[in-house]
């Protein structure tokens, strides 16, 4: 039996939690956030669903009598974010649990922009194939993690940021990008150079595994890099691991200080502390969520 990738429980746990963000740059159409244009009038125009201290009056009963859950009615004094999720798909995402924790990191942001009534669009690429997917409100919550669960694992060899732009769309409030950071600096700074003028508010998530923080191997190996298929041996020894734990350290240091650099937002994640970690805690720490 297959096991679902981001199961109810887990939705359920995401409660309340909204988007939060000082970019002004939000749709023309209509969701959960206050327009900082005055003048508006509140004509229907949406659904978004209740959470507690909202208006009893705005549920809307006969929405409610056919799923069961409620929802409220949106006005057009209420505007939307645009949320771009962009995913990590080279090899190196596809190793130690890190491209299952990483859609889980995409269907679980995108849930909490949708259930806002906000539109979310995500994308990402294999070897051969595009993936793209955009919608608004809080009925394809179910629609976004299908589409996400069903990407097979990474194949491509090509490198992420230098395609990633390609697969922005533009007129963002938030982008969302969930990557594992391994390549070069020089390529990051590139990226992170252009994306304040595609979107205000750029997050980076950098995934990361405990095998690749602390590898385990013992004696005389042969390395192969799974993205370029590179081959090295080499005699592991106490001193060569302390020298590759100093240069991933190292790479770390540089590219947060790059998104520091450019105003882009990072926030450092590991497999096994769980998605649960990620949101409850280290996103409203920072203040990406509320």
């Amino acid at each position: 039996m297959k096991v679902e990738l981001f199961p109810d429980r887990l939705a359920k746990r995401l409660g309340a939690l909204s988007i939060s963000t000082r970019s002004r740059r939000l749709g023309h159409h209509k969701g959960a956030h206050r327009s900082t244009k005055t003048g508006s009038s509140l004509d229907f125009s949406d659904f978004r669903e209740y959470h507690p201290g909202d208006d009893l009056r705005h549920i809307d009963w006969n929405v409610f009598a056919r799923t069961d859950k409620p929802f409220i009615k949106q006005f057009l004094d209420e505007q939307e974010m645009r949320v771009h999720i962009l995913l990590d798909s080279t090899k190196s995402m596809g190793t130690d649990g890190k491209w299952d924790f990483a859609r889980q990191i995409a269907i679980g942001f995108g849930h909490i922009a949708l259930k806002s009534g906000d539109t979310v669009s995500f994308s990402t690429w294999s070897a051969d194939e595009s993936f793209f997917f955009r919608k608004k409100g809080a009925l394809h919550r179910a629609n976004l993690s299908k589409f996400i669960s069903k990407i097979d694992t990474p194949t491509t060899n090509m490198e992420f940021a230098d395609q990633a732009l390609k697969h922005i769309p533009k007129a963002l409030t938030v982008l969302l990008i969930i990557t594992d950071g391994l390549e070069q600096v020089e390529k990051w700074e590139k990226l992170f150079r252009r994306l304040p003028g595609i979107c205000r508010d750029v997050r980076v998530v950098t995934v990361h595994s405990s095998s690749e923080e602390f590898p385990a191997f013992e004696g005389d190996v042969r390395l192969v890099d799974i993205e370029n298929e590179s081959v090295i041996e080499v005699s592991m020894t106490k001193k060569i691991v302390e020298d590759y734990i100093e240069k991933k350290r190292k790479h770390e240091n540089e590219l947060t200080a790059l998104a520091n650099k450019y105003g882009i937002g990072l926030i450092r994640s590991e497999v096994s502390e769980g998605v649960m970690d990620l949101f409850t805690k280290k996103m409203r720490q920072v203040g990406w969520l509320q």
